[in-house]
């Protein structure tokens, strides 16, 4: 009767990818929007990162099935680069972005990577060369072009470098998703990966965090902080179990779609959690970056 009912509840390959790259979608939206939360409290973005992939990387560690396995020599590399371009780097820029540009914006960012994304796996081999599948993706990327020159206009006392700085996000992001495909160890599980990646970022981030003299632990903060972040931490160590299933599943230049996904998210969540207001030329952006996706998807068949 289990294995019936364990076949009954399997879904198809592509419904399971799909339904991951949603709901991780969703998760990243959240994300940022209880990072705008704490900081706007006077939370350093740094320190707020730091507790959040510490908590996150050490409950994903209490539940691997072989925690030593995350202590190996060989994968102390892989934790290191992954850590440091997907997750350190863009997120401690986005929870500092979030205050000053809104939580809806800082999300069209993480819809970046997967032109950039898709032009180095065509580089090295790792994806086929496709006209159709680089006109979808360039729509999409223009379109949150667009969403980024609308939101300017909109906030015409927002300094030029915040925007400039928020490029770095799917920078880090693209070269973290090439090179967790590549350099991907087949014989580990991706909670073990999930697990080494986020405490990777989260000593890197402490470590600068001490060097630019920014306290991990402050009086400041307030008891709100506490349950802001534990909070945080327990989705974030789903979000990434979630995102290294999806990468496992899928390719680099699928799984770089999952910004788009947030960013969609992020500008709900913007409106409804944060009265954030956006014109409709934004609301047609974000129709027209869902479109783009489903063109490079259909050529590529998900």
């Amino acid at each position: 009767m289990m294995m019936a009912l364990k076949q009954h509840l399997t879904f198809p390959p592509l419904t399971v990818v799909w339904g991951l790259l949603v709901a991780n979608g969703f998760l990243i939206a959240l994300m940022l929007a209880l990072a705008k939360t704490a900081t706007a409290q006077g939370v350093p973005a740094i320190t707020y990162a730091f507790w959040q992939t510490l908590i996150a990387g050490s409950v994903l560690l209490l539940c691997s099935a072989k925690p030593r396995a995350m202590f190996e020599r060989r994968l102390t590399t892989y934790f290191l680069i992954s850590g440091l371009t997907g997750i350190a780097i863009p997120n401690a820029t986005a929870f500092y972005l979030v205050t000053k540009l809104g939580s809806g914006f800082t999300g069209i960012m993480y819809a970046l990577p997967p032109i950039f994304t898709f032009l180095i796996a065509t580089t090295m081999g790792l994806e086929k060369r496709s006209w159709a599948k680089l006109i979808g993706l360039s729509v999409a990327v223009l379109a949150c072009a667009w969403i980024v020159l609308q939101r300017h206009s909109e906030m015409p006392q927002a300094n030029v470098l915040w925007f400039a700085l928020g490029l770095l996000i799917p920078a880090m992001l693209s070269i973290g998703n090439v090179y967790r495909s590549v350099a991907w160890p087949g014989d580990t599980k991706p909670m073990t990966l999930a697990a080494g990646t986020l405490l990777a970022s989260a000593a890197s981030l402490g470590l600068f965090a001490q060097a630019i003299g920014t306290p991990l632990v402050s009086n400041d903060f307030g008891h709100q902080f506490l349950g802001v972040i534990i909070l945080q931490g327990l989705l974030t160590a789903l979000t990434y179990f979630c995102a290294f299933e999806l990468q496992k599943r899928s390719n680099p230049v699928f799984y770089s779609q999952l910004g788009a996904v947030a960013a969609v998210f992020g500008l709900i969540i913007g409106v409804v959690w944060f009265n954030e207001q956006y014109s409709l030329s934004i609301w047609l952006g974000a129709l027209i970056v869902i479109v783009g996706l489903k063109m490079s998807n259909r050529v590529s068949g998900g």
